[in-house]
């Protein structure tokens, strides 16, 4: 592991991360608007990455920032590349084999994976608190997703864990090499770097599946822009701070689609989603005081 940020670092970055929440929670909203005008998941995978790479191009331009890579910090920008591609593959095949709530539930269970391989590396125990709290959000998201068992092809379930393990590489794996370069410079390689590999994908699904009408495009768009912003934001996060605090706040980002998706697309939250959604939210701000507290001590 890296060394440990500051109090002041670990702030910011915990600030970045509930942005990181955030903006993703949006693409699944986005995504279903874009979905049902006819896009393709194939063809979103690669529309973000070929927007995200080169609106990160032009961003580091206007900022005079550089493209050099850091010599230390390129086996775990490889890492994170590879994480996110694991993650955009991993939890697109999952849903054509499990439902989607099912998916979601297996994905997020990465937090509690960061926590556990961080606790390794650090050669330490967290505290009965903090270990209860990671369950504990796990818990609520499972009532909140409400996932389905009728179906437990492998297929999805192993889609769903390679998702969750390219989470935890995203998390560790970024953490270790943004604090050795430029996070908007990595942004970039780890886009760059998917590139090739998005665009085939499309190719051999049967090509580009572009949305039809303003509405679908706008939530293309929507979908684009807040993996954009996610992706910045996270970098950022975890450049800040360790990435256990950070992946625990990102149980926060099924909670906003939930809400996006009941406010824009009509869908209806039963009192047991409201519950579970609270004991999320409980959760992570238990966690976050509790690890705070360790770290002061």
């Amino acid at each position: 592991m890296t060394e440990t940020p500051s109090a002041g670092n670990q702030k910011t970055g915990l600030i970045a991360a509930g942005a990181a929440a955030t903006s993703l929670g949006v693409v699944t909203t986005g995504a279903r608007v874009a979905y049902d005008a006819g896009l393709s998941p194939a063809t979103l995978v690669a529309f973000r990455v070929l927007v995200g790479t080169v609106a990160v191009i032009l961003l580091l331009i206007a900022l005079k920032r550089g493209f050099k890579i850091a010599r230390d910090a390129r086996r775990p920008a490889v890492g994170l590349s590879l994480g996110m591609i694991m993650i955009a593959y991993g939890y697109m095949s999952s849903v054509f084999f499990i439902p989607v709530s099912l998916a979601a539930l297996i994905f997020y269970f990465y937090p509690i994976i960061v926590l556990i391989l961080s606790s390794i590396a650090d050669r330490t125990v967290p505290g009965l608190i903090t270990q209860a709290a990671f369950f504990a959000a796990f818990i609520g998201l499972a009532l909140a997703l409400g996932p389905s068992f009728d179906s437990l092809d492998w297929r999805g379930l192993l889609g769903a864990g390679i998702a969750a393990m390219g989470a935890t590489m995203v998390m560790i794996c970024g953490a270790a090499a943004a604090r050795r370069m430029d996070p908007i410079t990595l942004t970039f390689y780890s886009q760059i770097s998917s590139l090739p590999i998005v665009l085939a994908v499309m190719y051999f699904a049967g090509g580009p599946a572009l949305p039809e009408g303003g509405v679908g495009w706008a939530g293309l768009g929507f979908a684009a822009g807040g993996y954009l912003f996610g992706i910045n934001f996270q970098m950022l996060a975890v450049r800040f701070a360790d990435p256990t605090p950070v992946s625990m706040i990102h149980n926060l980002e099924p909670l906003v689609t939930l809400i996006i998706a009941a406010v824009i697309l009509g869908e209806r939250l039963s009192p047991l989603q409201y519950a579970g959604g609270g004991l999320v939210l409980a959760a992570v701000m238990i966690a976050g005081r509790e690890m705070a507290g360790r770290e002061r001590t």
